[in-house]
């Protein structure tokens, strides 16, 4: 290479300049500077909801077991029929129920022979005793004999008194055998839809006095519905009988249904809370079963001041954004959020709706940036949408 000194003078002067153009380069401003988009907080309607899934079920399902245990051998209804209140169901084999009825009124005619009897038997010992009296009065009979009739009387009396206590007993029988026949014959207790049938007949059953008893059918109230959702604990604090739910059921796409919180569970399973959402009324059927998202609604807020949520990141345990003041210059800002939807978060305090605010991209936000630190803005803004 040669000399610079050597280098005609016109090739020194287009070095010098090249030399002062890559300087100016190196010092035009911006040039490190991190590129970033911003936006401005804007006024919109904010919902918080709390998502959960389940089933739709009735609110009144009344599941039905039998009193008594026996074969089946009538059923007048089957699953999915309509009944009414006092509807005869189906019945149980009654032959073992009429044979102990039989017997319980024979026992009971028994004992109330005995009872007429003993009361015969009270009568006389009075008789007796009350004539021995007189006979004392008139010295005609010692003391002991006196206390003879005194004693038998008693003990008649005594004797009465079990015949009683027996002929209750036998009556309680009897009443107890008559009532197990009439529970042969199953009836609705309610107006409403056989929802579930589980025997046939010919089939053995349970009766409850016996552990549980055999379930027999159900019948549920199919104008009244419900969903079954379970919230976990974090989110069960801001939920509250009355609120509102948006309902979305697999079976009605692109369709949303209305309901409302009307119990919550007082006590966990495993860390979550059931929580009952009765449907509102709609011209379409629900049926049991069907599955169901909900979206709880737990707070509304009306024209408020709003940030797209990755705007929003947490720093030495409080809330902050960037803001970008003037010459391009970023300062960290604490904020005081409010509710918050799925893509935006109300912005309570700590900022006007005039200020830039920092909101991509992310992995710029809450690592790369420092307080003071320049930025080149991005020529294309996000805007709310």
């Amino acid at each position: 290479m040669k000399p610079l000194r050597s280098l005609p003078r016109r090739t020194k002067i287009l070095l010098a300049a090249l030399a002062v153009l890559a300087l100016l380069l190196l010092l035009r401003p911006g040039k490190d500077r991190v590129e970033v988009q911003v936006q401005q907080p804007v006024r919109a309607d904010l919902v918080e909801t709390i998502p959960a899934s389940g089933v739709i079920r009735p609110v009144v399902e009344v599941k039905i077991t039998p009193d008594v245990s026996g074969e089946i051998v009538e059923i007048f209804a089957k699953e999915g029929d309509r009944v009414e209140a006092g509807d005869l169901i189906l019945r149980i084999r009654q032959d073992l129920y009429l044979s102990q009825v039989d017997q319980a009124s024979a026992s009971l005619g028994t004992l109330r022979a005995q009872l007429a009897r003993q009361r015969a038997e009270v009568r006389q010992a009075r008789i007796n005793h009350e004539r021995n009296e007189k006979l004392f009065e008139l010295n005609a009979i010692s003391t002991a004999e006196l206390q003879q009739t005194k004693t038998e009387l008693e003990i008649a009396q005594s004797s009465l008194q079990a015949a009683e206590y027996a002929v209750r007993s036998g009556e309680a029988q009897l009443k107890e055998a008559r009532e197990n026949l009439l529970k042969t014959t199953v009836y609705a207790p309610m107006s409403g839809i056989i929802s579930r049938m589980d025997v046939e007949k010919g089939e053995r059953v349970v009766g409850t006095t016996q552990m549980s008893g055999t379930e027999l059918f159900r019948i549920a109230d199919f104008s009244r519905m419900e969903v079954a959702v379970e919230v976990g604990e974090s989110d069960i604090v801001r939920i509250e009988p009355g609120d509102s739910v948006r309902v979305e059921i697999d079976a009605y796409p692109r369709r949303r249904f209305a309901g409302t919180v009307v119990q919550i569970a007082n006590s966990a399973k495993v860390a979550n809370f059931g929580v009952r959402i009765e449907l509102l009324p709609d011209s379409v059927r629900f049926l049991p079963g069907m599955s169901a998202a909900v979206s709880i609604v737990t707070q509304r807020r009306d024209s408020c001041l709003t940030l797209p949520v990755e705007a929003v990141f947490t720093r030495d345990k409080e809330t902050c954004v960037w803001v970008v003041e003037a010459g391009d210059a970023v300062r960290l800002r604490q904020v005081l959020t409010g509710i918050q939807e799925r893509d935006r978060i109300e912005i309570r305090a700590g900022l006007a709706q005039t200020e830039r605010v920092v909101v991509g991209p992310a992995d710029i936000l809450a690592q790369r940036l420092t307080d003071g630190q320049k930025v080149r803005l991005s020529g294309k803004r996000k805007t709310h949408e």
